[in-house]
C-alpha cells in the first residue's frame, strides 16, 4: 500500500483541510480509495443519484468546505454560478488511460473493439487512441462533453450508433447515462471512471491550494488603537477602561486577543485574514465612529502584518505613528514588506450600543433576554437597534451579518439563535440576480420583548 501523502498544516494549526468532494453514489468507492491515500483532509461527501440534487448539496456543503472537488465536469457545471470567488476547486477529467481501461475491459469480455460508441471524452483524444490501436478514424463514435446536454441527449445519441454502425458495446463517463443504457441497449454498457492515480493527484492539487489560502489568512496582524487626548491620570484609567469595555462588547473582535497598553492604547491582536474583513478589505476602520460617539475620544490606528508576531507589532506600532501625524479617526496598514496603506477612513453609521456595560439597574430586560437567546449583551443591543432602522423590512443572514460586521457564518449563527428564541421569523426568499442562489430573508422582532424606553438615546 502506499505511504499517504502528508498536506503541509500551519504551525498550531487545529483544523485539517475541509474537502467537499461531489461524487455520484455508483462511482464512491474509487474516490474514496484516492483519498484514503492524503492526510490532514477531512471529507464532507456530497453523494448524489440523481443529477437533480446536486445543487442544493452543494449550496449546504459550501458553508463549511475549504475546497471543493468534483468527480466530473457535469457536477461542477451544474452549480458554477453557487461558487464563491476564491473558494479553490479542482474536477476529475476523464483522460487517455481511463478510456483505454475501458476498451481492455471490452476485450476482457470477448467483445471486438470496434464499431463502439463513446460519450463525454473529447474527440481528439478518442481519434489518438484509435490510432495507436490500428483502428479506423471513425470506428469509435464519439458525443464530446457539453455544458448543455441533458440523459436523455446522450442516450439518444448511443442508441442510433447502435442503430446506424452496429455498435458492439457503449462507453459512458455518467452514471444516469449508464443506469438508462442498461434498460435500454441489447449490448453491453461500460462506465467510465478517472483512475485512482488521477483522481488523487487533482485532489492533492487543490487542498494544497486550500493549504496555501489558509496560511495567507493566518499570518501575523496587529491593530493598534490609540486615544488622541492626552486626559488626567484618574481620566486615562477610565477612559482605558471604557475602550476595553468597549472592544470587548464588539462581536467582530470575539476571536481576538485585546489588551491595554500603558500608552493610552489597545492592541488587537489577530490573525490576517480576520482584521482584512472586519475592515472590509482594508478600507474602513471598525469602532473609531464609536469610540467617538460613545466614549467622547479620537483614535488613531495602526494595522500591521508580518510573518512573526513581532514584526506584526512593529508595523502596527509604525502604522499608528503615520495615523497620528495625520490627525487621527483613521488608520494606517503597514503589510509584510513595509508597503503603506492609507488613510483608512471610519466605518459607516454604527449601530448603536444601547445597552451601557456598566448600568446594571435599568437595562430595559435586555441582560435577562440576551441570557436567554446565548447571544452578548451588546450584540442583541445592536441588533435591537438594527431592527429599529429595517422598520419591518426583513433581511437575510448575511446583510444581517454586515450590519454587525461579522462574518457570513456568524451571521447565520446568530439568526439561528434568533429563531430558536422567537426573536426572528421567516420571511420568504429573495433574488438578487438572474441566476445564483435565493437567499433566506428574516424579520427582528426583539424590540417588542423589550420595554419601550430601552435603547432610546436622545
Amino acid at each position: 500500500m502506499p505511504d499517504k501523502q502528508p498536506i503541509p498544516q500551519q504551525p498550531g494549526s487545529l483544523t485539517r483541510i475541509r474537502l467537499g468532494i461531489v461524487v455520484p453514489v455508483t462511482s464512491e468507492s474509487v474516490f474514496e480509495a484516492a483519498l484514503a491515500h492524503l492526510e490532514g483532509v477531512d471529507a464532507q461527501w456530497v453523494r448524489y443519484e440523481d443529477e437533480g440534487g446536486i445543487r442544493p448539496a452543494v449550496r449546504e456543503t459550501l458553508q463549511d468546505a475549504d475546497a471543493l472537488f468534483f468527480a466530473g465536469p457535469m457536477p461542477l457545471d451544474r452549480c458554477r454560478d453557487l461558487l464563491p470567488e476564491g473558494v479553490p476547486v479542482a474536477v476529475a477529467r476523464q483522460g487517455p488511460i481511463d478510456l483505454a481501461l475501458a476498451l481492455l475491459r471490452a476485450r476482457e469480455q470477448g467483445l471486438p473493439p470496434a464499431p463502439a460508441s463513446v460519450d463525454t471524452f473529447d474527440e481528439q483524444v478518442v481519434e489518438e487512441l484509435a490510432r495507436e490501436l490500428g483502428l479506423p478514424i471513425r470506428a469509435l463514435q464519439v458525443l464530446p462533453y457539453d455544458p448543455g446536454q441533458d440523459v436523455e441527449e446522450i442516450v439518444r445519441f448511443h442508441l442510433q450508433a447502435r442503430r446506424r454502425h452496429r455498435t458492439h458495446y457503449a462507453v459512458t463517463g455518467r452514471s444516469r447515462v449508464y443506469a438508462r443504457l442498461l434498460e435500454s441497449l441489447d449490448i453491453p454498457v461500460l462506465r467510465s471512471v478517472p483512475v485512482v492515480a488521477s483522481i488523487r493527484s487533482a485532489m492533492n492539487e487543490v487542498v494544497l491550494r486550500a493549504v496555501s489560502a489558509r496560511h495567507s489568512n493566518l499570518r501575523f496582524a496587529t491593530a493598534i488603537y490609540r486615544l488622541l487626548d492626552e486626559p488626567g491620570l484618574y481620566e486615562a484609567e477610565v477612559g482605558r477602561v471604557n475602550t476595553l469595555r468597549m472592544f470587548f462588547d464588539a462581536p467582530e473582535f470575539a476571536e481576538a486577543w485585546v489588551e491595554a497598553r500603558g500608552d493610552l492604547s489597545v492592541l488587537v491582536f489577530a490573525h490576517k485574514g480576520l482584521l482584512e474583513e472586519i475592515t472590509k478589505s482594508w478600507t474602513t476602520v471598525p469602532l473609531v465612529e464609536e469610540a467617538r460617539t460613545r466614549l467622547g475620544a479620537r483614535m488613531a490606528v495602526g494595522f500591521g502584518l508580518g510573518e512573526s508576531a513581532r514584526d506584526s507589532v512593529r508595523h502596527a506600532e509604525m502604522a499608528v505613528r503615520r495615523a497620528m501625524a495625520e490627525g487621527g479617526d483613521a488608520g494606517y496598514l503597514m503589510s509584510e514588506d513595509g508597503l503603506v496603506i492609507g488613510p483608512m477612513g471610519a466605518s459607516g453609521t454604527p449601530l448603536r450600543y444601547t445597552y451601557k456595560a456598566d448600568d446594571r439597574t435599568d437595562d430595559g430586560g435586555l441582560r435577562e433576554l440576551a441570557k436567554r437567546v446565548g447571544l452578548g449583551v451588546a450584540t442583541l443591543s445592536r441588533l435591537a437597534d438594527l431592527e429599529r432602522r429595517l422598520d419591518g423590512a426583513a433581511a437575510s443572514a448575511e446583510e444581517i451579518g454586515q450590519a454587525l460586521r461579522v462574518s457570513a457564518p456568524s451571521g447565520r449563527r446568530i439568526i439561528r439563535f434568533l429563531r430558536d428564541s422567537g426573536l426572528a421569523f421567516p420571511a420568504g426568499l429573495a433574488q438578487p440576480g438572474k441566476r445564483g442562489r435565493p437567499k433566506s430573508l428574516y424579520r427582528l422582532d426583539i424590540n417588542r420583548h423589550l420595554r419601550p424606553d430601552v435603547g432610546r438615546t436622545a
